[in-house]
């Protein structure tokens, strides 16, 4: 049987990166879970590696970090890396 996706180093490469992304925005945390409707604890687990982030949450979370999609689908495919720019200059960045 294959291993669990959340074990796999791409899924901890993808959510370290909108992590780093979340922190580089300066948003916290807590912050973040609520402009989200979660519980802190939620984003925690799933930052932690803990929890696995299913594809809904996936792009409620970028949404709200002012990324499209599209621009979460390349970081989730390792094509591009999140920490390089700060959100805050982006265009449609919350």
């Amino acid at each position: 049987m294959p291993a669990k996706t959340i074990y796999s180093s791409e899924y901890r490469r993808l959510v370290q990166s909108l992590r780093a992304f979340r922190e580089r925005a300066g948003i916290t945390q807590s912050g973040l879970s609520r402009q989200l409707g979660w519980p802190q604890q939620r984003l925690s687990a799933i930052e932690a590696g803990a929890r696995r982030l299913d594809v809904m949450e996936f792009l409620h979370l970028i949404g709200a970090l002012g990324l499209s999609p599209e621009e979460g689908i390349r970081i989730a495919a390792g094509m591009t890396d999140p920490t390089s720019e700060s959100p805050k200059g982006r265009k449609g960045a919350k």
